[in-house]
């Protein structure tokens, strides 16, 4: 593999420390939780009902997966690339679409064995991510438009890799290196800054694909509450990827082995299965997850930069040389490289032509001469904290609006089951007195539609009927019933 390595020189340098997520990406999953498909199944569904703030309503959220005929559908081998590639885009600030790359890095980066069957894996996992399309359904959230949206798209529009005799893509330095091109969709999304902290060296530490996925899907929701109960199908077959042809049964051992090693790693709070696995009704379970307090010795060790400073390692990701990196930490305060570091990325998010021509030069004189920032500045520090305040106050009023559903559905079925259990207990000559006086204490324009014997009077008649049963239990029972 030492041939391989000559041919595409790397880049830049790679840090899994301070990983990333596309939201989107970390909700639904792409593919499904194996490393091999059943012949001729190109095609995986997935969707859920969640309540849309933005419509005042629950909506259902369908996404569509399909594969080429030549390279079929992703497997969870083929979302490590996936994901591994996102982190090659977030090393370089997600400032353009294309990103260059080596094989060689690309492979280091997800801790494959290098050899040449690896070589041949990733190169048709890039193929298969080529070929593969996204149908989202009400489910592709528009961070910019706040609300959910229709998209349909390729994850990875074009892709390059280098071999002998091939200096495709061009590049700057001339150095023959492969590159990929995100789909403009996707690409918009990082740039709109829906991405989430991921902890990539832990990720890549799970063993199962259960557990990756379990984590990656747990780590968004976990943003804001640390305790959540799922669905037992609606977490096994929309969110993680298992096959809809497993039962209850089966689904609680395949999470079970998912979730036992995110409890060992100390990111799961451990508990029984009495605990974590609650029967509502027949065939149907619900989920409990809690967030553990994670200690650092239960975590996988993350890597470090040579020098042993993050701040060191986090000029060095935006550029700087090594030395001179070590030299500015040495000569300048922390808060102030930070404060600086903060004020470049945001500029350099808004492609500020101050930035475009020399990043690492520009990050260094602001650093020298304390840069102001421009109007309009906000760090990173005061954007989280409104957002956390806004995800707050929307988590609230959803809970709001959830509980108040819930308590006039609860009171709909309370109405209609005490309903059924008088009309039960009516003989049939009552029965008949009944409906008759229920007609006639009905207004003048609900008697109206009474004629016939379609399915308008049939239900105009039993809308008058429970209207006056309700009435007289009103009347002479508790106060309990009354509304």
């Amino acid at each position: 593999m030492e041939d391989e390595k000559c041919i595409e020189l790397e880049p830049m340098r790679t840090s899994s420390s301070d990983g990333r997520d596309e939201m989107n990406l970390a909700e639904f999953p792409l593919c499904a939780l194996s490393h091999r498909l059943p012949a001729g199944v190109k095609t995986l569904h997935f969707e859920d009902q969640i309540w849309d703030q933005s419509r005042n309503e629950h909506i259902t959220r369908h996404l569509t997966v399909t594969g080429s005929d030549a390279y079929g559908l992703p497997t969870a081998l083929d979302d490590e690339v996936l994901l591994g590639l996102v982190q090659l885009s977030r090393q370089r600030n997600f400032a353009d679409r294309k990103v260059p790359f080596t094989r060689y890095q690309l492979i280091r980066l997800l801790g494959w064995r290098d050899d040449t069957k690896t070589y041949d894996r990733l190169e048709e996992s890039l193929n298969r991510w080529t070929g593969v399309t996204l149908y989202y359904r009400n489910a592709w959230r528009d961070r910019q438009r706040k609300c959910w949206v229709d998209e349909k798209f390729h994850v990875i529009d074009n892709v390059w890799l280098c071999h002998r005799n091939d200096s495709r893509p061009d590049t700057p330095s001339g150095a023959p290196t492969s590159a990929f091109i995100w789909n403009e969709v996707l690409y918009r999304s990082f740039q709109a800054g829906n991405l989430k902290a991921l902890d990539f060296e832990f990720f890549k530490g799970l063993n199962s694909a259960v557990a990756k996925r379990l984590y990656r899907f747990l780590d968004k929701r976990f943003f804001r509450r640390h305790r959540l109960e799922f669905d037992l199908k609606e977490l096994g077959w929309n969110h993680v990827g298992l096959s809809r042809s497993y039962d209850a049964a089966s689904l609680k051992r395949k999470l079970r082995t998912g979730i036992l090693e995110l409890e060992q790693k100390g990111y799961l709070h451990p508990m029984g299965d009495s605990e974590r696995f609650r029967k509502v009704c027949s065939g149907q379970w619900q989920v409990l997850l809690s967030k553990a307090a994670l200690r650092s010795e239960n975590r996988t060790p993350t890597k470090r930069a040579p020098e042993g400073n993050p701040i060191v390692a986090a000029l060095v990701e935006r550029g700087v040389a090594l030395a001179v990196a070590e030299t500015t930490v040495r000569d300048h305060a922390p808060e102030k490289i930070l404060r600086q570091m903060g004020v470049f990325d945001w500029l350099v998010a808004r492609k500020d032509s101050k930035v475009s021509r020399n990043p690492p030069g520009f990050l260094l004189s602001a650093i020298q001469n304390d840069y102001v920032p421009p109007a309009g500045f906000i760090s990173p520090d005061e954007i989280a904290r409104i957002e956390r305040e806004q995800q707050e106050q929307r988590d609230q009023a959803d809970q709001r609006k959830q509980d108040r559903a819930k308590a006039e559905h609860e009171r709909d079925q309370n109405r209609h089951q005490a309903i059924r259990r008088f009309l039960d207990a009516l003989s049939p000559r009552e029965r008949d007195e009944l409906e008759q006086a229920a007609w006639k204490s009905a207004a003048s324009l609900q008697r109206s539609l009474f004629s016939g014997e379609g399915s308008l009077a049939k239900a105009a008649k039993r809308a008058a009927l429970e209207t006056h049963v309700w009435r007289l239990l009103k009347e002479s029972a508790p106060a309990v019933l009354r509304d």
